[in-house]
């Protein structure tokens, strides 16, 4: 093989590198909020536990649209299990339920980011290599 072609062939691959970095960094991106949104979650929940009964409180209805309502019960939240379905469950109930997400996106977080390093090493390798040969 030429090195012209060697070069080219190295490039190719140096940006299908690239490519896959770009993915997983938005994969990356993607966790970290879904990370933060689970906190927000977490507070939220525990803060309801400690509210008192008859608070005023903001019910989302859609994206910026909220209705005002007081509060009934903090004991007992009601959650979406899928298929349509939704069931009671306790504050602390909700919050572990929370938690053991957190727990798993943790884990998720720690590969996905161990493979963006792989691939940040194999492509610095590869520019190396290329970069050798021009």
């Amino acid at each position: 093989m030429s090195t012209e072609n060697e070069i080219q062939e190295k490039y190719m691959q140096f940006q299908y590198l690239q490519q896959q970095l770009e993915q997983i960094s938005q994969h990356l991106e993607m966790l970290n909020q879904q990370n933060a949104d689970l906190d927000i979650s977490i507070n939220a929940v525990t803060e309801l536990g400690k509210t008192k009964l008859g608070n005023e409180l903001l019910a989302p209805i859609a994206d910026g649209v909220f209705l005002r309502g007081e509060l009934k019960d903090n004991k007992k939240l009601v959650i979406n299990v899928g298929m349509n379905t939704t069931v009671e469950k306790t504050v602390p109930e909700v919050i572990k339920l929370l938690e053991n997400q957190k727990s798993q996106l943790q884990l998720r977080l720690i590969e996905v980011e161990a493979v963006r390093q792989e691939l940040t090493s194999q492509t610095m390798k590869l520019y190396k290599e290329i970069e050798g040969k021009v």
